[in-house]
């Protein structure tokens, strides 16, 4: 009593966590507001997530109209907001606030449930937010499917840990096999991985309660979830699309490539473990009593499988990196767990140092945002490698909030004065990174098409010798196509070849892409364009792409 009555007031306050919930939100709040009070540029693949979320809006069904080589747990929140708010890009930025809310919510949840120390959740927020959120404003599957991991973690956390009733800690742990499930039906990597991080874990404390019901039930509640997802579309060449690496597909993963991340990068995630490591070996007084501690063995297991798996995706998911870094926070939370916060919570210095100190450390994606709002001096000598054109906002609805070259807006204004545009039910095949164009222009995306063109991940040889079938026969009326030098057959040039052979080029403009030498052409069936007397049109500020 006489301990209670001496407390400081910051001290009562930091132990209290429904006190600690609004500094958590005040923490939380601008990373994911700030988001839908900028304008950002066009980002590299954000074609796919509109695409995908479009064409669930317009009621097409993935693999009976599109095919894709993953399931459509990612696009189903952006199409819900496309439902809510209308599609634009400004839809999918809103969806984004929800998609980041959740993975605060979710972290947040799992480390309260493995009763790490009130104020150390608050601080591995931060990081999280500074890690994490701050980069994932537009959706993305390999961010996404995270999300769904760490919301299944916390369910199965519920059951593994609470001292509730049964019938809830049950359906906790059904819930958990769902969303392991969402997260394996939205990327196959990181979902198979949390399938096994369960697995774990349930087998471990299945070993200790002698009790084989609770891994049962999890592997049930996955396969009954996989069954409903899965058998409705086997009639839809769902076994050709969905990649498991049979052919065309080819596994993404090898021995020498995970040694080549593990030993030549992931430095500082080998720092975290090599740290956590060492600190397990000093601190904890026998492995007997680390595996008797159920909270300290979840709590390790899931940092150190958390911190594995990024590397892990270095490999299978190269690009972009951001959605990689959440190793950041699990690795705070596994040093941190040997602080001595006993004594750091019980000042408000100590707090504030620590918290300047991770602000500090972790700055860079704060200073990306901060770093907009200053003019930028281009440096000539990389200007003279590149052509440079000035990113500019535009007039059309779906892109609003969305910076484009000055060049590709203008190829888009020259694009929608097309006469052609007029003609109902239009078949319009579009091989660029601009998928909203459906939207802008009315036509709507053709079915028994690939989700998108990426050349051996999305369109293989079949869909390239299809397409040109129907190039060769004038079924479409115009075909947009993107040449992309500086990858390596992204869009299939065996499409473009026949385009250049049976259809007439109207028109070349830049795409939006930062390394400026992408261009979109646009190809019309010739009987139209000479319907409509089209000349083609000599834009200067292209350069050839592909020959």
């Amino acid at each position: 009593m006489f301990r209670i009555m001496n407390k400081s007031p910051f001290e009562i306050f930091i132990e209290s966590p429904r006190k600690l919930v609004i500094l958590d939100l005040l923490i939380v709040l601008p990373f994911l507001i700030l988001p839908l009070l900028l304008q950002f540029p066009y980002r590299v693949n954000i074609f796919l997530t509109w695409e995908g979320a479009y064409r669930l809006y317009l009621g097409q069904v993935p693999f009976q109209d599109f095919g894709l080589p993953m399931g459509f747990g990612f696009w189903l929140i952006p199409a819900l907001f496309f439902k809510l708010f209308g599609p634009s890009f400004m839809s999918l930025i809103k969806a984004q606030v929800l998609i980041n809310l959740l993975s605060v919510v979710a972290i947040r949840g799992i480390l309260y449930k493995l009763k790490i120390k009130p104020i150390a959740i608050t601080l591995t927020i931060l990081v999280f937010c500074l890690t994490y959120t701050i980069y994932n404003f537009w959706p993305w599957y390999n961010h996404s499917v995270v999300v769904f991991e760490l919301i299944a973690i916390y369910f199965l956390l519920s059951y593994l840990v609470d001292e509730g009733r049964i019938p809830s800690r049950l359906v906790s742990l059904t819930l958990a096999g769902f969303f392991t499930f969402v997260a394996f039906f939205t990327k196959q990597d990181v979902g198979g991985i949390c399938f096994f991080i369960c697995v774990f874990l349930l087998c471990y404390y299945s070993i200790k309660e002698k009790k084989i019901q609770p891994l049962l039930i999890y592997i049930v509640a996955f396969s009954i979830s996989a069954a409903l997802f899965i058998v409705p579309f086997l009639k839809y060449d769902f076994l050709y699309w969905f990649n498991y690496g049979q052919e065309p597909h080819s596994s993404r993963i090898s021995i020498k490539s995970l040694l080549d991340i593990l030993l030549a990068q992931s430095t500082l995630e080998k720092v975290y473990l090599l740290i956590i490591l060492f600190a397990i070996t000093i601190r904890i007084k026998s492995w007997k009593s680390f595996i008797d501690n159920n909270l300290v063995f979840f709590t390790i297991t899931i940092v150190l499988a958390f911190t594995l798996q990024s590397i892990v995706t270095r490999v299978t998911s190269p690009l972009p990196t951001d959605h990689m870094s959440y190793f950041h926070t699990f690795g705070f939370v596994g040093i941190s767990l040997f602080f001595p916060w006993e004594k750091w919570s019980t000042k408000l210095i100590y707090v504030l140092c620590l918290s300047t100190l991770l602000v500090g450390l972790y700055s860079s994606g704060v200073w990306q945002y901060v770093s907009r709002l200053m003019p930028i001096k281009h440096d000539l000598e990389n200007l003279t490698q590149t052509p440079y054109h000035p990113w500019t906002s535009n007039s059309w609805p779906t892109m609003k909030n969305v910076l484009l070259p000055a060049a590709t807006n203008s190829g888009i204004d020259r694009l929608m004065e097309l006469p052609i545009l007029k003609n109902k039910d239009l078949k319009v095949l579009n091989m660029t990174e601009l998928t909203s164009l459906a939207r802008e222009i009315g036509y709507t995306p053709l079915t028994q098409q690939p989700l998108w063109y990426h050349l051996n991940i999305g369109i293989f040889e079949r869909e390239v010798e299809e397409i040109n079938q129907k190039v060769a026969e004038g079924y479409y009326d115009m075909v947009l196509f993107q040449s992309i030098p500086s990858l390596n057959n992204f869009y299939p040039y065996k499409v473009l070849d026949k385009l250049k052979e049976k259809y007439f080029l109207y028109d070349t403009f830049l795409a939006p892409r930062k390394l400026e030498d992408s261009n979109i052409q646009v190809f019309i069936r010739p009987n139209l364009a000479k319907q409509f007397e089209l000349k083609q049109v000599n834009d200067s500020t292209i350069r050839p792409t592909h020959e």
